[in-house]
């Protein structure tokens, strides 16, 4: 792969995830049904998106906490130039105290632990136990994408990464194998180092040195229809493993980008997460040049990310 090729394929992931994002907020919360009726001829720009009582807090064609926090590790990566626990972990927490609109029931749980800036991962271990062992959002997943792009000569290093970014506020091991799986799918797509069949085997492998439950949602994320992901299950929207399932379903079905992002937005469900997550690999694997520019254009800090990747690239050529 010559450099022009995998810069297309960075950028893809940086913006496969933003947009992901920026237009599951349209269709999240809601279930399939719903989507129907919220939108009878489908959604596909961001000023299509219903202004309800949820979605009318961001303005046309930004993104959501997803982001946000996924830029909280980027921006320190490009501070510090390494993974650096407590700097991801101070930028996440001034994130949330300056607003965090968004922010997910476990991310708030322990980011305002007194403790969480020093010690993130015991904050995070500790809200965990007091869960009985049973929080397992997708909290750490839906920013995990850049760590696919860090260091990815490495796939060790690309596992750490991950495994060390997700525990500053998910301490459960299936969220970990989520993030583990995302990063080094990315990783490998980066590189067009594996057979598709391959890579979902030695993924699946991976994920069962963390949770064995993982491997169910690898098998229904290989089945072509995506209603097998039930995105859109009662009560269980939020959960790690169907944002996985929803990005693993990108990594193996979809013939485009657009495809893929509509495809998983019209389920419902925790939509804006499950597209950031399908909207990054998506983005490996079709690159930015894939993905549609209209919603690239009308994304609203659209120049503000181009100058991220950026430097993000100019530091990965040191």
């Amino acid at each position: 792969m010559d450099s022009n090729q995998f810069s297309d394929k960075v950028r893809g992931v940086i913006f496969g995830h933003a947009v992901g994002d920026a237009l599951g907020l349209g269709t999240e919360f809601l279930s399939k049904q719903q989507v129907r009726i919220y939108y009878p001829d489908g959604l596909e720009h961001y000023a299509q998106i219903k202004q309800d009582a949820h979605r009318c807090r961001w303005a046309v064609g930004d993104w959501t906490d997803d982001t946000d926090q996924m830029l909280c590790i980027l921006d320190s990566l490009l501070s510090k130039g390494k993974v650096d626990i407590l700097d991801v972990a101070v930028r996440i927490h001034q994130w949330a105290a300056g607003g965090g609109m968004g922010i997910g029931a476990t991310v708030a749980s322990v980011v305002y632990s007194s403790d969480f800036c020093t010690q993130p991962h015991r904050a995070s271990q500790r809200v965990w136990l007091s869960s009985g062992k049973q929080a397992a959002a997708n909290g750490g997943v839906m920013r995990t994408s850049v760590l696919g792009v860090w260091e990815n000569a490495s796939p060790e290093a690309v596992r750490r990464n991950a495994e060390a970014v997700c525990k500053i506020t998910h301490y459960d091991p299936r969220c970990v194998a989520s993030c583990v799986v995302v990063c080094l799918a990315i990783r490998s797509l980066l590189h067009n180092t594996t057979a598709m069949d391959v890579l979902l085997h030695d993924l699946s492998a991976r994920a069962d040195t963390y949770d064995p439950g993982v491997r169910e949602y690898m098998d229904r994320a290989s089945q072509p229809d995506i209603t097998a992901l039930r995105l859109d299950e009662p009560d269980a929207i939020g959960y790690t493993l169907k944002a996985m399932a929803a990005g693993i379903w990108a990594l193996l079905h979809p013939s485009t980008y657009r495809q893929g992002i509509l495809s998983v937005i019209h389920e419902g469900g925790d939509a804006d997460t499950n597209a950031a997550v399908a909207g990054a690999i998506l983005g490996a694997r079709f690159g930015f040049t894939g993905i549609p520019q209209a919603w690239v254009e009308n994304l609203r800090h659209h120049n503000d990310l181009h100058a991220r990747v950026d430097r993000l690239l100019t530091m990965m050529k040191k």
